[in-house]
């Protein structure tokens, strides 16, 4: 990403609709592992740490991370973190290996995405997980996209297959679906004509925070048929 890009994620990703929303649902689904407090985490593009909180809860972290800007609001998060600057597929060359790898929004971001996966499970110990969650649809591909350096939007037939082999899948669901009609025109519109908005509207904000926050509690029970993201979680066979 570009480096005003992280700068802006440092200083929505403690307010913002979205990060919020998707912590909640973020923290609903790693509850569901069971997993014990001497797990090992490794959190792949942390960026500036908006999950790095929830991640702790769970287990010992470790962080990789390409971007030094990031690994500067890492640190001065949380000192104590261990963060190994590097990308993917290629830095993954750590000695010990995970019980939970998390990819939140990152996958998108890896040009070689099928080797990193195919790394990935050589990093896990037998049982591990990996948790994923990616944007969906190629045609809701815009100028945003393009700003973020992603090289794709995924499909569910190409999620499913990165793990086809080795793997048992365990959840695939979108998400961010309830805000997904209005957010379906916004993004149409931005495909034709460009904009770029600065403007930050505290109440809308708490009113899609709300909104979104609603799925954390709905996806307990079903999984989302179409949205603007989706989640997946494997684990090794």
């Amino acid at each position: 990403m570009k480096i005003e890009q992280y700068h802006k994620m440092a200083l929505e990703q403690n307010y913002h609709w979205w990060f919020e929303g998707r912590k909640k649902i973020i923290n609903t689904f790693i509850k569901k592992f069971s997993i014990h407090k001497s797990s090992k985490i490794l959190d792949i593009g942390a960026g500036t740490g908006s999950n790095i909180n929830i991640l702790n809860k769970y287990g010992k972290l470790e962080i990789l991370e390409p971007n030094d800007v990031a690994i500067n609001y890492l640190q001065k998060k949380n000192p104590t973190l261990k963060i190994t600057k590097g990308k993917c597929p290629e830095d993954l060359n750590f000695k010990d290996k995970f019980d939970l790898i998390c990819l939140f929004d990152v996958l998108e971001h890896i040009e070689n995405d099928a080797q990193t996966i195919n790394k990935l499970h050589y990093l896990l110990n037998a049982g591990g997980r990996i948790f994923i969650t990616v944007p969906s649809y190629k045609f809701l591909w815009t100028k945003h996209d393009e700003e973020m350096k992603h090289f794709r939007r995924y499909s569910k037939k190409q999620l499913k297959k990165l793990f086809i082999n080795n793997f048992s899948l365990e959840y695939l669901t979108h998400f961010n679906t309830i805000l997904f009609p209005a957010a379906l025109i916004d993004r149409l519109i931005k495909k034709i004509i460009y904009l770029k908005s600065k403007n930050k509207n505290s109440f809308l904000n708490y009113i899609f925070y709300k909104i979104f926050s609603i799925e954390s509690f709905l996806l307990k029970f079903i999984n989302f048929p179409f949205g603007l993201s989706m989640l997946i979680v494997v684990k090794k066979k």
